[in-house]
């Protein structure tokens, strides 16, 4: 009889390949330490070939830290103080802050909340007003309607309550599309406004403000960014204007970092309007 031959040994199969050609970058993080200067900090050796992309990763991780925490703390607080209402944000390049919210409302089991992305998705406007960002320029910052919702539908949660409203804020907030809202009784629970321009945030103040309630929450992602903080200029310009045509006043409750602020709106004709 004939000896069977021995199987051959399965071949491993190669490692798929990583869709980003780019290596990960080892950024430092400073701990706690245990003596002087009681924080760890990466030191020469380990930032000899620190580059700008390396400063980039570094802001962005940092930035986006700040950010997932701040969505952390507001869903618990609206989900504690039985604030019912919907999401909304102006300004949803790259879809960052919206799966945050998509998330925190998973985990708080907000299962009625509706999720609404207002944007060009074109970019920036023309800026009317100088800034001291070199990069805000007409077309910046682009993210178009399927790239966005592509990250929504990848990411995977309630993806089939996101809705976009695709324009400038100057001609998509209507007045016909505010009335949609309220005749649907779509309050809101929070909004981002990260709309980085004076006469992006404009409109975007006064179509929000019949949709508001008690204690929901607005997010200024970029109050104190594009002008070197002035509070004359850019989004905490048309903050300050907008405080003195509403009648809402607004409690301020958590500061995101260096440049962004969130504020609780509630009702007192006898509080203080300009609040900052």
């Amino acid at each position: 009889m004939a000896k069977s031959a021995k199987a051959k040994p399965a071949k491993k199969a190669a490692p798929a390949k990583s869709a980003d050609p780019k290596p990960r970058l080892a950024l430092p993080e400073m701990g706690r330490k245990i003596g002087e200067p009681w924080v760890d900090l990466p030191d020469g050796k380990a930032l000899a070939n620190w580059g700008r992309d390396e400063e980039i990763a570094y802001n962005q991780t940092n930035r986006q830290t700040e950010k997932a925490l701040f969505y952390r703390r507001t869903f618990d607080f609206l989900k504690d103080n039985r604030v019912v209402g919907d999401y909304h944000e102006y300004g949803c390049h790259r879809c960052r802050t919206f799966r945050m919210a998509l998330t925190e409302a998973r985990l708080h089991n907000l299962d009625a909340m509706k999720f609404f992305a207002f944007d060009s998705f074109e970019g920036l406007p023309e800026p009317t007003s100088q800034t001291s960002v070199e990069i805000w320029k007409r077309g910046a910052l682009t993210t178009s309607v399927d790239a966005f919702m592509g990250m929504v539908r990848a990411h995977g949660i309630y993806a089939d309550r996101v809705s976009t409203i695709k324009g400038f804020y100057d001609t998509s907030l209507t007045d016909k599309l505010r009335q949609k809202f309220l005749d649907g009784e779509n309050k809101i629970a929070l909004v981002n406004v990260d709309c980085d321009l004076y006469e992006s945030a404009v409109p975007v103040f006064k179509f929000i403000d019949p949709l508001l309630q008690e204690g929901a929450v607005i997010y200024i992602d970029d109050l104190f960014a594009g002008y070197k903080g002035s509070p004359s200029k850019g989004v905490a310009k048309a903050f300050l204007e907008y405080q003195q045509k509403t009648r809402w006043r607004f409690q301020r409750h958590l500061d995101i970092s260096w440049w962004g602020r969130s504020y609780i709106v509630f009702l007192d004709k006898h509080a203080p309007v300009g609040v900052l």
